[in-house]
């Protein structure tokens, strides 16, 4: 259910307005709306059904009907908008929320949420343990959830690619994941530490970076490689990876690539990290569109926007690269579904480097489900075997 304002419930709904509840919320709305834009009050409650609330009749909520437009004045929100709904209403085309209640909408969301997401772990892959690497699956129905290995590897980059999960097994290649059955894919360079994955529509590609070689290589429908994207000659003169890269993601004619130096000196101690982009005609690396990074991961597209995770401080930025949340672990992993933002939460292991930077620093691992336009989020636990999170999936 969206939120509202009276602005707009007075100047887009024709119907007459019937408040559910009697109390204080209802008393607040009504002085908002007007006295004639409200023609009843209803209440679950038999003892004030047939009484009078200023001056309002109130009805049980089964003379309810399409005829009105219900505005919910009760904090039980949830099982209301159960109620309504068997009654035949559609949220937000016959009822919502009084404004009053926005705040505790932001709350109930998510204290209601069902949905399933997969995420994938790079920790030591252990079959004696349910946990450990692997890709996991979580189901979340309303304030439980519940945690399933689905396999066990050292994992890191993951999508969601024609109804199946594709994940990266640094040692074992790329998998995918579809009804329980997995299924190899395509081998991977050996030695190459492969990391993150992505998938370009327009081109028909695929697109795995490369951490210790420095690069990411393209594949083909068939899972040919085709082209290979150096970030910089370090690699050819020393062979030693100097760029830390983890994360890739390609759109359109660009591929966008996530690192912890963008000049190679991060075993300097110079952490520039920064977001590269290379141009997919000519294969030419570009100037670095998002600069000042700290470890940053997870570069993606939602609604058009640039979104990434500046992980060792915290923060989801987007909107022109703004900071727009900011948590407690290290943050990784990402994804966007029903209007949230689902950021994973791994276990700190460079916490001395953000000493006098955060307040609070969490060993926690989990995923915190974020709206950011209210800025309420919850806080969904994970074994703490599970230790690390590296790529989030939601189902749609």
């Amino acid at each position: 259910m969206d939120k509202t304002s009276f602005a707009a419930l007075n100047k887009n709904n024709q119907r007459k307005v019937v408040l559910f509840g009697c109390g204080k919320v209802a008393e607040k709305s009504l002085k908002k709306l007007g006295e004639d834009k409200v023609a009843f009050v209803v209440d679950n409650s038999s003892a004030a059904q047939k009484s009078l609330f200023n001056g309002l009749k109130v009805e049980s909520p089964n003379t309810v009907t399409k005829e009105y437009f219900v505005l919910i004045c009760s904090t039980d929100i949830a099982n209301i908008s159960a109620q309504l709904t068997r009654l035949g209403l559609l949220p937000n085309l016959d009822f919502s929320c009084s404004p009053i209640l926005n705040d505790i909408l932001a709350v109930s969301e998510l204290e209601q949420l069902n949905c399933k997401f997969y995420f994938t772990s790079g920790t030591v892959a252990s079959e004696d343990t349910p946990w450990g690497g692997g890709l996991y699956v979580c189901n979340v129905v309303g304030t439980t959830s519940t945690v399933e290995r689905l396999y066990s590897g050292t994992c890191y980059g993951a999508i969601s690619h024609n109804g199946h999960i594709l994940f990266v097994d640094s040692d074992h290649g790329v998998h995918s994941y579809c009804n329980g059955e997995i299924k190899h894919l395509f081998d991977l360079p050996v030695g190459a530490r492969a990391h993150g994955l992505s998938y370009n529509r327009d081109y028909d590609r695929f697109y795995v970076s490369c951490s210790n070689r420095d690069c990411i290589i393209e594949l083909d429908s068939r899972f040919n490689l085709t082209r290979t994207f150096f970030l910089s000659g370090k690699y050819e003169k020393t062979k030693e990876a100097s760029h830390h890269i983890n994360d890739n993601y390609a759109i359109g004619d660009s591929l966008y690539a996530t690192m912890f130096s963008s000049t190679g000196n991060w075993k300097k101690d110079v952490f520039d990290g920064c977001v590269a982009e290379f141009d997919l005609n000519t294969g030419e690396r570009l100037p670095d569109p998002v600069k000042d990074l700290y470890m940053p991961h997870n570069i993606k597209f939602f609604n058009g926007s640039m979104h990434v995770l500046d992980s060792l401080p915290g923060h989801l930025r987007f909107s022109n690269m703004s900071i727009q949340g900011t948590f407690p672990a290290f943050t990784r992993g990402l994804d966007y579904k029903f209007g949230l933002y689902f950021i994973g939460q791994s276990k700190n292991r460079n916490y001395s480097k953000i000493m006098g930077v955060s307040n609070n620093i969490s060993i926690d691992c989990g995923v915190i489900v974020f709206n950011a336009e209210s800025k309420v989020s919850r806080f969904i636990p994970l074994p703490y075997e599970t230790g690390e999170i590296h790529a989030i999936v939601v189902e749609d």
